[in-house]
């Protein structure tokens, strides 16, 4: 392989040309179910397989003693992991972070000594393009679950382009994907403080119970437990009371309902009354409009992906700032449900019949209702209330009859409105970013890999590039 040269070969001969492997995670017969932990080194499984991270999500760990006895099984910075069953196409590349976790059941890894011929961003690159991608679907055995094994990998294609340009790609597949990544990690970020305010506000009542312990009020005995572990936060060093004017907005003291004691001035209120469930929306037979499946809801967060265009014959309708909750199992329990910020105003898409549209009033804002959608409690409720046979069960309308929200005043509501939407606002801002760069990545990458585009056509972009 030369510097100024276009190489066509196969992955088996790589790995053999710089001492490599391709080989399989264990199999069942020597890592068992029982053998998992809940703290220790953490098995990359297939669900863990991401184009541009391994995804730590629910991530399996095994023990330090059957990490020793797998050794052969560690995963190394450079290599690249394939799931052997199932979505056989994507692979992830292993970063120092993942250093000597375990490659697992169900997967393969690819294994090349640092050379000065490939580098590993350039092959994870090159693999995860369309073509390498389809073609590994291809060629893998079994239509309803394909599979994957080594001889296959051996097989796969792989076009090295001159030294220049090998580095142009794998700096530049780098370079997006971190980027990428970061927007990730700032939606996660801004989704768990749009979670804490929501149940610090309206489910603990920490404002409320800080007025009235403030000023020496009762705190009614069914709030006692919280008042004690406020308290705790409370005594603790780095503890950061609001400011006095949002502590202003918030009663300091509680008053009893039939269902329950809530802030002074504010409603406890049913679900049902309080937000439009699955509100009537017209859209003709046969218009073309946004459609999103199930698979594009999310279970934790609520950006919804790949959402396509087709003609309506049917299913749940909704609107921008609604927010979808799916009603059957294993979907609800996996935590499907996702917010639309996709639309125009008044657009309207449709999905899954298997959506709840869950749609903000003039008293509860859409940014509330999308994160009492993601509130423990919530969520607990309707899955305790789904009904129908065993693995067809779905949530009814009828469980938001019995599910009681409070509703505070409307100057507290809009105040909770402003800031969460502002985080909804960057969610989206991210999203959109991340589309670009999918869209660059996978197009772009591709045709300087294929020779189609070369640097001399790019100088801006080769310019701000470093090496990877």
């Amino acid at each position: 392989m030369g510097n100024n040269e276009w190489v066509s070969t196969t992955l088996g001969e790589l790995v053999d040309t710089f001492g490599g492997s391709v080989q399989t995670g264990p199999f069942g017969s020597q890592l068992h179910a029982a053998d998992y932990v809940s703290e220790g080194i953490p098995s990359v499984m297939p669900k863990n397989i991401r184009i541009e991270e391994i995804d730590v999500e629910d991530i399996a760990r095994i023990s330090l003693s059957d990490a020793e006895r797998l050794k052969k099984y560690q995963l190394a910075e450079g290599d690249i992991v394939y799931s052997r069953r199932g979505d056989v196409e994507k692979c992830a590349l292993v970063t120092k972070n993942e250093t000597n976790w375990l490659c697992g059941t169900g997967c393969l890894r690819i294994r090349i000594p640092k050379n000065k011929s490939i580098t590993p961003y350039f092959l994870h690159a090159f693999l995860s393009t369309p073509v390498t991608r389809e073609w590994v679907s291809r060629h893998a055995i079994g239509a309803t679950m394909p599979n994957l094994n080594t001889s296959i990998l051996r097989n796969v294609p792989i076009v090295v382009p001159p030294f220049d340009s090998m580095n142009f790609i794998g700096a530049m597949w780098i370079k997006l994907n971190r980027k990428i990544i970061l927007n990730r990690k700032i939606n996660q970020t801004l989704e768990q403080m749009s979670q804490t305010l929501f149940k610090s506000w309206f489910v603990d009542f920490d404002p409320v119970i800080d007025n009235a312990l403030d000023v020496g009020n009762p705190i009614p005995e069914a709030l006692q437990s919280r008042a004690e572990l406020r308290q705790k936060v409370r005594n603790s060093a780095d503890f950061k009371p609001l400011p006095a004017d949002i502590r202003a907005l918030f009663p300091a003291e509680f008053e009893e309902t039939e269902m329950g004691w809530v802030p002074k001035g504010w409603m406890l209120e049913s679900v049902a009354k309080s937000i439009n469930i699955n509100p009537g929306v017209k859209l003709p037979q046969n218009t073309v409009a946004k459609y999103v499946d199930m698979k594009s809801l999310p279970t934790q967060g609520y950006s919804i992906s790949d959402v396509i265009e087709k003609p309506y014959a049917g299913g749940a309708k909704f609107q921008k700032n609604d927010t979808l909750f799916a009603r059957i199992t294993p979907c609800l329990e996996n935590g499907k449900t996702g917010f639309v910020d996709f639309l125009d105003e008044k657009e309207t898409a449709f999905g899954s019949t298997e959506f709840i549209v869950m749609r903000g009033t003039t008293k509860v804002h859409y940014s509330y209702v999308a994160c009492l959608a993601r509130e423990n409690n919530f969520r607990s409720h309707a899955i305790q209330n789904m009904v129908g046979s065993s693995g067809r069960q779905r949530v009814q309308n009828s469980c938001f009859d019995s599910f009681y929200i409070s509703i505070p005043t409307p100057s507290v509501m809009s105040l909770f409105a402003g800031k969460v939407s502002s985080y909804f606002d960057k969610m989206y801002c991210c999203n959109v970013e991340n589309k670009s760069l999918t869209a660059l990545r996978d197009t772009l990458l591709p045709k300087l890999i294929s020779g189609e585009l070369s640097l001399e056509d790019l100088p801006d972009l080769a310019n701000q590039t470093e090496p990877a």
